[in-house]
């Protein structure tokens, strides 16, 4: 029927399955001008607010929602097209994401109101657009640091795991 396989073979062909795992853990679903267009979501939306007119505030909160949902259609193609399984990182790897996840969704509000609150104490005009300035850069320059340092854990636990 078929030939034995010898070990050279089988172990060939789990290198080459964990290859192709760590090839759809890494791939890149968030490209980095997703992450600086939010920057720029952000800084507009808490502009329109400042400015402080109705009409245009609800302009603002209008145009934010369309172009959020834009920019995320190839971002949520790209990760419709190849998932990883579930588990694929071992037990504890949906913990450690949402602990790092909600560590960075933290820091991001402490930064955002902490430049806040400086800069209105200073009388500084627009505060809030530039402390949303400020966390919209924090979020581009972090946020693709926080994806890839999910995925180093994810290949390395996958590399573990059973």
């Amino acid at each position: 029927m078929s030939d034995p396989v010898t070990p050279a073979e089988a172990t060939r062909a789990l290198g080459e399955i964990d290859d192709r795992s760590e090839q759809v853990i890494r791939r890149r679903v968030f490209p980095a001008w997703w992450w600086w267009s939010y920057a720029a979501l952000f800084t507009a939306l808490a502009a329109s607010m400042e400015i402080a007119s109705g009409s245009f505030f609800a302009v603002g909160i209008g145009l934010f929602v369309i172009a959020s949902f834009v920019i995320d259609v190839p971002v949520r193609r790209a990760a419709g097209t190849a998932a990883p399984r579930r588990g694929i990182g071992g037990p504890g790897t949906t913990r450690r994401t949402l602990i790092g996840l909600a560590a960075f969704v933290v820091s991001l509000v402490i930064i955002g109101l902490a430049t806040g609150l400086l800069l209105k104490a200073l009388a500084v005009p627009y505060p809030g657009t530039i402390a949303a300035a400020v966390v919209g850069i924090a979020f581009a320059i972090a946020g693709p640091m926080l994806v890839r340092r999910d995925a180093s854990a994810l290949v390395r636990h996958s590399r573990i795991a059973p």
